[in-house]
């Protein structure tokens, strides 16, 4: 086979996307955590409206955390090369809407709010029961609930607005060159949930973080493939995620449902976080519960029914449908 040919191939370059996306997040991850962990002890956002609850994240987060979010951004500066890369022909006049194959939705706000409820309220209610049956508990919090509310609001609607523009706008296009729409949403579902799924197992961190503690990472986060009862309780749930929101991005043409449903399941844990931790052991109540709304084959099976409730509306409403 002709090596230019090999190179110049839609396969070669999403493969291309996908390992450097790995290997460029290993490689921002420690000094994305030292930077995070400097505008912490400088408190620059500390006692900031808003912006306070993420100088608490970041003070809270390990190494893990961090490396979590330099796949993130790794995916993001490797999207517009990748993109750029893919076009063919008048490629360079396309439009970013174009380029991400999304068509204009007037009905955008009701999507949005839609998606948000239908995610949020099942989530919370599930977060309800597990107070009632006594497998969580009240947490003591000096912050408002107000507070709380707020701040949960505004992570999941910028992480909403973030990742559903990486995964289902930017990495659905570049997929779909080579991949009919089941398999693209087979494949974007597994990608979604290999991402949120890439940290150590419980107690594995790195505390003395290096140049090369990114690659480190990598090593403890393959390690841990041959869990079953984890696989089954974090994993499943993402996947779940990831399949929802693929779908309707595929039945709607648009991003705005799945921006919806996405900040809606982010402001549930969001909410619940601060205000509850649970009684159990860790591994006690595993797979079917976790230390949060994240985790568990509970937590799955509400976010298949979420998906379910979105398919019969979707059938329904055929404005909705592209």
């Amino acid at each position: 086979m002709d090596r230019t040919y090999l190179f110049q191939s839609t396969g070669c370059k999403v493969a291309v996307f996908v390992i450097g996306t790995i290997l460029l997040g290993a490689a921002l991850a420690p000094p994305l955590y030292h930077g995070g962990k400097t505008v912490v002890e400088a408190g620059w956002i500390e006692n900031v409206p808003v912006l306070d609850s993420i100088h608490g994240s970041m003070e809270r987060a390990k190494f893990s955390r961090y490396f979590n979010r330099a796949i993130l951004a790794g995916a993001l500066i490797m999207l517009f090369p990748t993109l750029k890369w893919l076009g063919t022909g008048d490629g360079d006049k396309k439009t970013l809407r174009e380029r991400l194959q999304v068509r204009k939705n007037p009905a955008w706000v009701r999507h949005f709010l839609i998606g948000f409820f239908l995610a949020a309220i099942p989530l919370l209610i599930l977060g309800w029961i597990y107070l009632q049956k006594g497998w969580y508990q009240p947490r003591d919090t000096d912050k408002a609930i107000i507070s709380v509310l707020f701040s949960a609001l505004f992570t999941g609607i910028v992480v909403a607005l973030l990742e559903e523009f990486v995964f289902r706008g930017a990495l659905t296009s570049i997929f779909s060159s080579i991949l009919k729409p089941w398999p693209l949403l087979i494949s974007i579902a597994v990608f979604f949930a290999l991402v949120h799924f890439l940290k150590p197992p419980p107690g594995a961190d790195i505390t003395d973080v290096t140049a090369f503690s990114g690659f480190q990472m990598l090593g403890l986060i393959f390690s841990q493939f041959g869990d079953l009862y984890f696989l089954a309780a974090e994993f499943a749930v993402l996947f779940a995620i990831g399949w929802v929101l693929g779908y309707t991005r595929l039945k709607t043409g648009s991003l705005w449902l799945g921006i919806g449903l996405h900040a809606g399941w982010v402001f549930g844990v969001k909410t619940l976080g601060p205000l509850t931790s649970r009684t159990f052991a860790p591994a006690e109540m595993m797979p079917w519960l976790g230390g949060n709304l994240r985790v568990g084959l509970v937590s799955c099976l509400v976010v298949c029914l979420t998906g379910l409730i979105v398919w019969a509306w979707l059938r329904r409403d055929s404005e909705t449908v592209a």
